[in-house]
């Protein structure tokens, strides 16, 4: 249980350092366009519907496949991939086990994202 929790408190010192230092934001809140028709917003609504559906690990493997069909690195993905990875934080440990992911597979995914955007953070 400790584990959990200081993997819990890592990423979400990862996520508000994100938001703070790239975005200048206090917390880590993907806020679509009034249009909602970019590809972030398209890929925000994505996983919203996907996490919603406690479907983790296919809503992880739809915003990879994004950033790597991207062609051009897109810092809106990135603000996306934060505020995804803090509402996975926010969830309860057995509702991600009830969806087969784990605390550490958050940590894990944040920092992939985090090296393909080339955000160097301890």
């Amino acid at each position: 249980m400790l584990t959990q929790d200081w993997i819990m408190r890592q990423i979400e010192t990862l996520t508000l350092t994100i938001a703070k230092l790239v975005f200048q934001k206090d917390i880590p809140d993907y806020r679509p366009g009034d249009d909602g028709r970019t590809d972030a917003d398209a890929l925000y609504t994505s996983l919203l519907t996907l996490t919603g559906q406690g479907q983790y690990g296919d809503a992880e493997n739809l915003l990879f496949e994004a950033i790597d069909e991207a062609e051009e690195p897109c810092p809106a993905f990135l603000d996306v991939a934060n505020d995804f990875y803090a509402r996975l934080n926010h969830l309860s440990d057995q509702e991600l086990a009830a969806g087969s992911f784990s605390r550490q597979e958050i940590e894990d995914g944040l920092r992939d994202v985090m090296d393909q955007f080339g955000v160097e953070l301890p």
